[in-house]
């Protein structure tokens, strides 16, 4: 079966990416052969997602946490 999603070699950057429909197009995207980057406010959610997708054989990419804007602190 043919994909027509041509991602194969593609960096992707998927926000929001640690539960539902964005962990949903973070694995379906590095199983067309994206290089993936989940990114997401909940750190460690994001890095369970990363871990399954790679357990899946597919490649992926970081883990990233957003910081919002009001829990920076600027000096």
């Amino acid at each position: 079966m043919e994909s027509i999603v041509h991602v194969q070699g593609k960096v992707a950057l998927v926000t929001g990416g640690a539960m539902g429909i964005g962990a949903a197009c973070a694995a379906m995207l590095a199983a067309h052969g994206a290089r993936v980057i989940v990114a997401d406010i909940a750190e460690p959610e994001a890095r369970a997602v990363v871990e399954q997708i790679t357990r899946d054989g597919n490649a992926c990419g970081i883990a990233a946490k957003f910081i919002r804007a009001r829990d920076q602190r600027h000096e």
